[in-house]
């Protein structure tokens, strides 16, 4: 099968629709809602653990429905959320709205970000490096906009790892939920997914390496997949034949 080369306007144009059209089924998935109180506790003190108990200004990239952008807002911290879809940051502007919190939502690239240099003290990101063509320049972006001492905060993992075990644990999953489960929450079609590197996920020895390479130092991680646990309930049967590989948080820092 010859799969065609797209541009990185089709890319993000693709990338965009997809996530419009989930937009209205994201949050009912365990895994990108926060479901519960015990989970909303665990990812605080994860996202507390490399930040002052001062307000920071934090850049949420890639922010989707405000998962992680709102649980900064509630620590008191001052957020600027950005994503490709509107629709996604509608979801998230509903949610703010209701719990009565203040994000500052914005349309754009993680790749190339629409902000001075110095801008913020935080940038996190969850779930995101995998839907980008180039990871090496996102990193770059996110390195220009911190301040020098601030804080780059990477939430990220593997859930398919190209091995025969995983793709039959997923095949016999996405088989399943093609039957009981007519919600779709990912749209990439195989011409997708094709340009981008790491589908799949992306395996914390390569997300450190782009790190270093973008100049950030001090890096961290933590195993977070305690919080895959606490998920699983939540889910349904036939999701649970394929849990994840890998599922981590990288801190790291700007010092120049």
């Amino acid at each position: 099968m010859i799969i065609m080369v797209m541009n990185d306007t089709e890319i993000k144009d693709a990338v965009r629709k997809s996530w419009d059209c989930s937009s209205v089924t994201y949050d009912t998935s365990p895994g990108h809602r926060i479901g519960t109180q015990a989970e909303k506790d665990a990812w605080k003190q994860e996202l507390s653990q490399n930040l002052p108990p001062s307000p920071q200004a934090v850049l949420d990239v890639g922010c989707g429905t405000g998962a992680m952008g709102l649980l900064f807002a509630e620590m008191g911290h001052h957020v600027t959320g950005i994503d490709l879809s509107e629709a996604m940051m509608a979801k998230a502007r509903q949610k703010a709205a209701a719990q009565k919190l203040s994000m500052d939502l914005r349309t754009g690239d993680a790749e190339h970000l629409p902000f001075d240099e110095g801008s913020f003290d935080v940038v996190v990101n969850r779930h995101l490096l995998w839907t980008l063509p180039h990871p090496e320049i996102a990193l770059k972006e996110w390195h220009r906009v911190l301040k020098t001492g601030g804080t780059a905060l990477i939430i990220d993992g593997v859930w398919k790892d190209k091995s025969i075990s995983t793709r039959a644990k997923r095949m016999v999953s996405d088989g399943l939920a093609k039957i009981f489960d007519r919600t779709n929450h990912s749209h990439y079609d195989q011409k997708l997914r094709s340009q981008l590197p790491y589908d799949g996920g992306v395996p914390h020895a390569t997300m450190v390496s782009y790190l270093e390479n973008a100049g950030f130092t001090g890096i961290s991680i933590r195993d977070l997949m305690y919080i895959r646990e606490m998920q699983k309930p939540q889910q349904p049967w036939y999701r649970r034949f394929a849990p994840g590989k890998s599922y981590y948080i990288l801190a790291a820092t700007k010092q120049n």
